[in-house]
């Protein structure tokens, strides 16, 4: 039986993150397909002071930069690494126990999957079950035009073999980026499609700090702002 792990798990570290961490390893333990290693990438965060205690493999990267040029900073990375199928992952969001597993099985026979959620308060309760579950069916398939007026594309929910990534050569952008996976995955998706499942769940941790929060009332000011983030992408 071959050791050689192929799979990744990527996540991003930053300050304020590191109270996320124990149950965000805890998650990844009891996946119930382990033959993956985690990659942290790391803002301005020392990783050796985390004292991390985990049986699961695991490297990291300190990167600095923007939020936009971390993550594309990020991307080159892995693209020159070993692996074939690349796992996303928030570091404050929790997920299902057969997430990888689940999306692992449909790489094999697609380029990008995506999974829906179940989001959650900042108290860890459900508020909102199977949200994408709303605007599409198990196994089925988008482009690009899908993600023209709404993001339902994060570093949460995502996966894709390593050779879409290869394949990118716009991760060089000195643009303002305010909502990076939304950009990197309608680029992506102009020559791809990815497939949608609700054979398994992340528990997305909803901030009412944030332009992609689900769902969440609207104040003026929250309108203004999505507005100017929406021009900037067009």
């Amino acid at each position: 039986m071959s050791n050689i792990i192929n799979n990744c798990v990527v996540t991003f570290l930053y300050p304020k993150s590191e109270k996320f961490i124990k149950q965000f390893v805890n998650c990844l333990e009891e996946q119930t397909f382990k033959k993956f290693e985690i990659i942290f990438f790391c803002d301005r965060l020392n990783f050796n002071k985390l004292k991390l205690k985990t049986s699961l493999n695991y490297k990291y990267y300190n990167l600095e930069g923007s939020i936009s040029e971390i993550r594309q900073k990020s991307l080159k990375i892995i693209k020159k690494l070993k692996y074939k199928k690349i796992f996303f992952c928030d570091i404050d969001d929790l997920y299902q126990s057969n997430r990888i597993k689940v999306l692992n099985k449909l790489l094999d026979t697609n380029d990008i999957v995506f999974n829906d959620i179940n989001c959650l308060s900042e108290k860890k309760k459900i508020i909102k079950r199977n949200f994408f579950s709303n605007f599409f069916k198990d196994n089925e398939k988008i482009n690009y035009k899908g993600l023209i007026n709404q993001n339902f594309l994060g570093f949460s929910n995502t996966a894709c073999r390593i050779n879409i990534l290869k394949k990118s050569k716009f991760l060089n952008s000195k643009k303002k980026i305010n909502i990076f996976d939304w950009y990197f995955w309608s680029k992506v998706l102009k020559k791809n499609r990815a497939c949608f499942t609700n054979k398994t769940k992340t528990y997305y941790r909803v901030s009412l700090k944030s332009y992609t929060r689900l769902p969440a009332k609207i104040s003026t000011n929250y309108l203004i702002n999505s507005i100017f983030v929406k021009y900037n992408f067009y």
